[in-house]
C-alpha cells in the first residue's frame, strides 16, 4: 500500500499539488468553523432552532445554485470558480463575526452557501482533470485526507484557543469571535495557490459540449442523486449538531470537543488514507458498502448510550468508517460518466446533499427543542441504511473505468437493460 502511494504521489501533476495545497488551507478554516460556530451562536443567547436553521441555509442555497454552477462551470473556469468562490466566502466567515445580529447571520449564511458552491463543484472535476487514471483514487484519498488532517490540527488548537482568547465560564463569546477570524485568515491564504494553478481557461466555445450531451447518462446520474439524498437526509439530522449533542448530553468543554474532533478527524484522515487500498483489494463498490454498514451500529452507540467514554468512542470509530467511503465514491461516480458530463455530475451530486442536508438540519432543529437527540440517531441510522442498500443494488454489476467514454456509455446502458428488465 505504501509503495503504491509513494508511486502515484511522485506522479501527481503540479496543478495536483496546487489543489492539495489549497484543499489544505481550507480545511484548516472549515475545521475551525464546524467545531466552534454552532456554539458561536449558542452564547449569542440564540436557541437550537435558530443554531439548525443557520445550518440548513448554506446547504440550501448551495443545493439550489449547484445545478447552474456546474452548467457554468466551463464558461468561467476552474481557478475563475475558485478565486470567486474564496472571496464570497471570507466575506460572509467576516459578517458572521463582525455583525453577529439575527438578520445578518442569516444573510452571511446564504451567502456562504453562494461561495460554498463554487469551491464545492469545482473539486471533483479538477481532481480528474489534474490526474491520471493510475493516479486518481490516491489523489481524491489524499485530498480527503489532507483536508481532515487539517480538521485535526483545527479542531485542537479551537477547543484551546477559545480559552486564550477570552471564551469564559459564562461562555461570552469574545474567544469565539478570535478563533473565526483566525479562520477566516487562514482561508484567504489560499488565493496563493489558486493563483498558480495553470491551464485552468475557460472552455472555449466552440469546445463546449452540445445541450443535451448528458441524456444517454440520465439513469446513472438518477442512482448516483438518490443515493447522495438519501444519505444526506440522514446526515443532517444529526452531523451539524454533534457538538452540541456532546455539550447538552455530557456538558463537554470546549478543550474536550476540540479533542475529541482533533482525534475524529486523525482517525477519518487515517481512513482516508486506506480507502484506495481497500479499494483496490474489494473494488470501489464493495469498498463504500462495507465501510459504511460497520459504522451503522456505532453511529445507534453513539446516540443511544449514557456514558460519555462509549459514545464518545463510537463517535471517533463510526466518522473514520463512515467518511473513509468518501474519497471511493467520488472518484467512483467521477469516473463512471464520461469527461464532458462530470461537471454536470458533480453539481448534481452537491444538489442532492445540501438539499437533503438543509432539509433534515431545519427540521432537526425543532426535534431537539421537542425531544431531544435520540429520535434523530435513530432516523439517521435507518437513512444511512437505505443509502448503502441502494448503492449496492444499483452499481454493483457497474464497473470501474475512469477514462473511455464508450465504457460510461456501457454503464448507462447496462443500467437501462436492468431497469427493463425489472420492469419485465
Amino acid at each position: 500500500m505504501l509503495r503504491n502511494y509513494a508511486a502515484a504521489v511522485r506522479g501527481f501533476s503540479t496543478n495536483a499539488r496546487l489543489y492539495l495545497g489549497t484543499s489544505l488551507l481550507v480545511g484548516f478554516s472549515t475545521g475551525l468553523l464546524y467545531l466552534l460556530f454552532n456554539l458561536y451562536v449558542l452564547s449569542l443567547g440564540y436557541d437550537q432552532a435558530f443554531v439548525g436553521l443557520l445550518a440548513s441555509l448554506p446547504a440550501l442555497v448551495t443545493a439550489a445554485a449547484a445545478v447552474p454552477a456546474g452548467i457554468f462551470l466551463p464558461r468561467l473556469g476552474y481557478r475563475r470558480a475558485l478565486l470567486t468562490g474564496l472571496a464570497v466566502y471570507g466575506m460572509a466567515q467576516l459578517a458572521w463575526v463582525l455583525y453577529p445580529t439575527r438578520p445578518i447571520l442569516i444573510l452571511a449564511s446564504i451567502v456562504s452557501g453562494l461561495g460554498g458552491v463554487l469551491i464545492s463543484v469545482v473539486a471533483s472535476p479538477l481532481m480528474v482533470a489534474v490526474s491520471t487514471e493510475e493516479t486518481r483514487t490516491h489523489l481524491f484519498g489524499v485530498q480527503f485526507a489532507l483536508n481532515t488532517f487539517a480538521s485535526v490540527v483545527a479542531s485542537f488548537l479551537g477547543g484551546q484557543l477559545t480559552k486564550v482568547l477570552g471564551v469564559g465560564a459564562a461562555g461570552a463569546s469574545a474567544g469565539y469571535r478570535g478563533v473565526l477570524l483566525m479562520a477566516t485568515a487562514v482561508a484567504l491564504l489560499a488565493f496563493i495557490p489558486i493563483l498558480r494553478l495553470r491551464g485552468m481557461a475557460p472552455v472555449p466555445h466552440a469546445q463546449r459540449p452540445p445541450r443535451g450531451h448528458w441524456r444517454p447518462y440520465r439513469p446513472l446520474l438518477e442512482r448516483l442523486v438518490a443515493i447522495q439524498l438519501v444519505a444526506s437526509l440522514g446526515a443532517g439530522m444529526t452531523m451539524p449538531f454533534l457538538n452540541v449533542f456532546f455539550r447538552l448530553r455530557f456538558h463537554a468543554s470546549d478543550a474536550t470537543l476540540g479533542a475529541l474532533f482533533a482525534a475524529s478527524s486523525l482517525l477519518t484522515g487515517c481512513a482516508g488514507i486506506i480507502a484506495p487500498w481497500a479499494a483496490g483489494k474489494l473494488g470501489k463498490v464493495r469498498a463504500i458498502v462495507l465501510s459504511q454498514a460497520l459504522s451503522i451500529p456505532l453511529l445507534l452507540a453513539m446516540g443511544l448510550v449514557p456514558v460519555f467514554g462509549p459514545s464518545a468512542g463510537s463517535f471517533l470509530v463510526r466518522t473514520a468508517l463512515m467518511n473513509m467511503s468518501s474519497p471511493v465514491f467520488s472518484a467512483y461516480s467521477m469516473g463512471i460518466v464520461p469527461r464532458n458530463v462530470r461537471p454536470l455530475a458533480a453539481s448534481l451530486l452537491m444538489l442532492a446533499w445540501n438539499g437533503g442536508w438543509a432539509i433534515s438540519a431545519w427540521i432537526s432543529g425543532r426535534v431537539q427543542l421537542a425531544a431531544g437527540f435520540t429520535p434523530l440517531f435513530i432516523i439517521t441510522a435507518t437513512l444511512y441504511s437505505t443509502s448503502i442498500v441502494m448503492t449496492y443494488a444499483f452499481f454493483r454489476h457497474v464497473g470501474e473505468s475512469t477514462e473511455a467514454e464508450h465504457a460510461a456509455v456501457q454503464s448507462a446502458e447496462a443500467l437501462r437493460s436492468m431497469t427493463q428488465r425489472r420492469e419485465e
